[in-house]
Formats: structure tokens, C-alpha cells, sequence
């Protein structure tokens, strides 16, 4: 048999067939765990795939017998072929599941509510006012700034701390936080996720044209997860879209958690605000 004769052989094609099924499967399950770090969102979707790759694999070890025909008896292939067809129903709906996962996330992708809820007890206490764009607040004052800055504009927290612990913290209700985590959940955000971050609080400041404040309790975190670099940049976009919108955001940090020169740049383009002098 020459060579133009096996490339063209039902066995050869069968062959490497199989062979693609088992790279493919390979690589799907090494580079799951990476895939599912950085798109959360649709885990579901990738095990999904996996699974039905896996079994789309099965289906074809048993209809390989009807390729080898010389090998096997035709009751053999006949009873392969039925087991075979089976499975691949299998494998169609785990397929059919993999795309309603994707599709569902896609559609069902995590919007920040704009809520304007006024803290109790302050109602007639006087905001805080400060100018638009990104401020440094320590720590110990964050708390009391947030809440009076809410008094005048909707607001949005970012935090390492579940959200049901900040709004008892906060004594607040329905102000949206986001929770910076690697646990999979529809207002969680992998830390590294830099990008996606930053889309929904500059969507959350485009939302009904409002100005907006945000709370950012995390940064510490979120350094260590990503680089001082990259977080660095990531709140020089998140000012500019601020100061475009007449918004606020509020670092609590302090400077000893930082190194000189690291905090020499984010004084440098974040004031530190003392309520004193405000």
C-alpha cells in the first residue's frame, strides 16, 4: 500500500483522529485550572467542554472498531457502533449544556447597582466635600468619610471583606460592594482580574450620568495579587474616568504599608485627604 493510499485510509484517519482527541483532552485539562482562575465566570462552561471532549472521545475509541474492520467480527462493530451512538447522544448534551453555560453567563454578566442610600442617623449631618477624581484616606477615617460622602452621591465598595460583614460594618442596606476573592459569585471579582474591575466601576460611574463615590479598602491586596505596577496603573484609569464623571474614590491606606518610593507616587497623583482641611 503506498503512502497516498494510507493519508487517504479510513484506519489512518481514525488514527489521528484519535490522537487529536487525546492532545486535545491533554491540554483542556492542563491548562484548566488557569483558564478557571482567570475567567471565573465561565468555569462552567470550560468543565463542561472538558467533560463533553472526554466523552466525544469514548464515543470515538467505540466506533473505531468499524475502521479496522479486518480486525474485528461485524457483530463486534455492530454492537461498538450501538454503544458508540449512545454516548455521542451523551456528549451532544453535555455540549448543548456547555454553550447554555456560556451564553447564561454572558447574558447574565455582573452589572453594579446604582443605589442612593443615605446612612441612618446622619440625615442632617452635613456631606463631606470633596473635589472629583481619586483621594488617600487612612484607614481609621475611611469609614466616616464614605458614609458622609453617601449622603450626596450613590456609592460602591471594593473590599477583601464579604459584603454582608461591610454593610453590618458600614450599617447600610442596599449600597452594592464588591467582594475581591477567588471564591466563584456573582458580585466576586478574582484579584487579579484587573480589567474586569476596572469596566465595572467605570461602568458603574457612566451609569445615569450621577456622580458617584467608591470606597477601594483593598489595595493592599490587590498588590500583592497583581504588582505595584499594574495596580498603580490600573488607578490612574480609574481617576481620569472619575474626574470625567464628576466622581469620588476613596484608597484607605496608610504609608507605612508602602515603600518610599511607592508612596511618593500615589501622594503624587492622590492627594491625601484631612478632614480638618476640608
Amino acid at each position: 500500500m503506498g503512502i497516498i493510499q494510507i493519508l487517504l485510509s479510513a484506519e489512518f484517519n481514525e488514527t489521528v483522529t484519535l490522537i487529536i482527541n487525546i492532545a486535545t483532552v491533554a491540554l483542556a485539562v492542563k491548562f484548566r485550572k488557569s483558564f478557571r482562575s482567570t475567567y471565573p465566570g465561565v468555569g462552567k462552561f470550560y468543565d463542561a467542554l472538558l467533560l463533553a471532549t472526554i466523552v466525544w472521545f469514548i464515543a470515538e475509541c467505540f466506533y473505531a472498531p468499524g475502521y479496522f474492520s479486518d480486525y474485528f467480527s461485524e457483530e463486534f462493530i455492530e454492537k461498538s457502533e450501538l454503544i458508540a451512538d449512545n454516548i455521542w447522544i451523551v456528549f451532544q448534551l453535555l455540549f448543548f449544556y456547555a454553550f447554555a453555560s456560556l451564553f447564561g453567563a454572558l447574558i447574565n454578566n455582573y452589572r453594579v447597582e446604582v443605589v442612593k442610600e443615605v446612612p441612618k442617623g446622619g440625615e442632617n449631618e452635613s456631606a463631606l466635600m470633596l473635589s472629583p477624581g481619586t483621594h488617600i484616606v487612612f484607614p481609621g477615617k475611611a469609614k466616616g468619610f464614605f458614609l458622609s460622602l453617601l449622603k450626596k452621591y450613590p456609592g460602591l465598595v471594593i473590599s477583601r471583606t464579604p459584603p454582608e460583614e461591610i454593610k453590618r460594618r458600614l450599617g447600610l442596606e442596599r449600597t452594592p460592594v464588591i467582594w475581591i476573592t477567588r471564591v466563584d459569585g456573582k458580585s466576586h471579582v478574582f484579584p487579579t482580574r484587573l480589567e474586569y474591575l476596572g469596566h465595572l466601576v467605570v461602568e458603574f460611574f457612566k451609569e445615569n450620568e450621577t456622580p458617584k463615590v467608591v470606597l477601594i479598602d483593598c489595595l493592599e491586596y490587590l498588590v500583592i495579587e497583581n504588582g505595584f505596577q499594574q495596580v498603580f496603573k490600573f488607578l490612574l484609569n480609574l481617576k481620569d474616568h472619575a474626574l470625567i464623571t464628576n466622581s469620588i474614590i476613596l484608597l484607605a491606606t496608610s504609608q507605612e504599608v508602602w515603600r518610599n518610593n511607592e508612596w511618593t507616587l500615589l501622594t503624587r497623583e492622590f492627594p491625601v485627604v484631612d478632614r480638618d482641611n476640608h
